[in-house]
């Protein structure tokens, strides 16, 4: 027993001037305190997840579902289970080893041959004196909590695409029923200039322009239904459903409010994105201790309990017979192999707390642009508004005008289209700004945890 102290404080003497102290990883420092762009929004309150913003019950369904159902997000959660059952292998390096064993044999001496029997219980460990299998646990520890974080990332952004492409479905029928329209209009024109070519009263150039503007919209409302059908498929994809084209939204836009622009260092620590780089650069850091440590010396104990016999069933009355093994193992030369681990794992290190200043500019850079976007589609929306109000008014007066015989076809016409254009935009516009602020929430940190997913 003496000698095994002696052992141990002797290895902490010569460990001890190795191991120095790290630092938790952290955000970068010197962060500003708010964001560079102005939104009006900054006094709306912030939802607590996605499914807390929209106001239709159909779409809150549809995040549950692709959340359950989604096969790409359900992949990675398995994968995430599986690394969560490789942790027992590096915790159960601490912790001693025990193996039974039974073997059997035959000698041949001089004095004559005889079988041997030996059956044992043997124990090993390996004293973490210096916390090198810690250190190897907590990197895979580490790891394992920026996988759970990438997972998060990818279904708060497969809510948040589910939201968006019901808005991008939303704002397609709106522009269908626009294109629609717009075409029954020009098809009426299209008619009478027709009727009045074949009276005499009319002229061909015309009637030609009707038939091509006629044309025009037909493609356009062509166009606008394709791109309809393709969200529907799109939609039904992140929701884990065959893509039959039959998953319809509503008709009316859902309300989602603006976030509010949290400071910028509580937005980083929202993000999981964020919190998996940090874990991964305290993964890193471990590992380059644990790689250190390999030059340290070890100490190792191991014992075992047997019983030896001539015949198989005389292990039951053998006695039992023991022996423990002390030793000290200190690496000397390996061809230069612990230092050459040693300097990739510094490496690694420092490139992970590269990656985490590269992660935390490109967070804040997301919700500069989500700011700045908010802002532009707010006074287009306005702007666009005040059109469509003006040019319906317009499209009236002309129509008034040409049922008087006050103006022409080609007036009213050019007015209704003008209409039409604006009113397009306008959906356009107000799509965008919904499927934008989700954008904001996002880089911002909202998450789609609810008591439901």
């Amino acid at each position: 027993m003496k000698a095994c102290v002696l052992l141990v404080s002797a290895c902490l003497v010569m460990g001890c001037a190795t191991l120095q102290p790290t630092e938790e990883a952290a955000l970068p420092t010197g962060l500003p305190e708010s964001w560079t762009s102005e939104v009006a929004a900054v006094e709306l309150p912030i939802a607590a997840s996605f499914l807390e913003w929209a106001n239709e019950e159909a779409l809150n369904e549809l995040v549950r579902e692709a959340v359950e159902k989604n096969f790409d997000l359900r992949a990675t959660a398995k994968r995430l289970e599986a690394q969560g059952y490789l942790l027992g292998l590096t915790r159960g390096q601490m912790l001693p080893q025990a193996q039974a064993t039974l073997s059997s044999g035959r000698n041949d001496l001089d004095t004559g041959a005889y079988n041997h029997h030996r059956g044992s219980v043997g124990v090993n460990w390996e004293l973490d004196l210096w916390g090198k299998l810690a250190d190897e646990h907590a990197a895979a520890t580490g790891a394992y909590k920026a996988a759970e974080q990438d997972w998060q990332r990818l279904r708060d952004a497969l809510a948040a695409r589910v939201i968006q492409t019901w808005i991008e479905q939303v704002a397609f029928r709106r522009a269908v029923a626009i294109e629609s329209e717009r075409l029954e209009v020009l098809q009426t024109v299209e008619s009478l200039l027709t009727e009045r070519y074949r009276d005499g009263t009319g002229n061909l150039d015309e009637l030609s322009t009707a038939r091509s503007r006629t044309e025009i919209a037909r493609a356009d409302l062509s166009l606008q239904r394709a791109a309809l059908n393709e969200s529907i498929r799109r939609l039904e994809l992140l929701v884990g459903r065959f893509p039959r084209g039959e998953l319809l939204s509503g008709v009316t836009l859902p309300v989602v409010v603006a976030p509010v622009a949290s400071v910028p260092a509580d937005a980083l620590e929202n993000r999981p994105d964020v919190q998996a780089v940090l874990a991964r650069v305290e993964a890193a850091r471990r590992t380059m201790r644990s790689a250190k440590k390999e030059a340290l010396p070890s100490v190792r104990f191991s014992g075992e309990v047997f019983r030896e016999s001539a015949r198989l069933g005389g292990l039951n009355n053998a006695v039992d017979q023991w022996s423990i093994l002390g030793s000290l193992f200190q690496p000397l030369f390996q061809g230069g192999r612990i230092r050459s681990v040693s300097r990739a794992r510094v490496s690694e290190a420092e490139a992970a707390l590269l990656d985490l200043h590269s992660v935390v500019l490109q967070s804040l850079k997301e919700v500069e642009d989500s700011l700045d976007v908010e802002e532009s589609l707010r006074v287009q929306a306005e702007a666009l508004a005040i059109a469509a109000d003006e040019s319906e008014s317009s499209s009236r007066y002309y129509e008034d005008r040409y049922r008087k015989g006050l103006d022409s076809l080609q007036s009213m016409l050019i007015a209704k289209e003008q209409e039409m254009a604006v009113k397009l935009r306008l959906n356009d516009v107000r799509g965008r700004i919904l499927i934008n602020r989700i954008d904001l929430a996002l880089a911002l940190g909202t998450s789609a945890e609810t008591g439901n997913i």
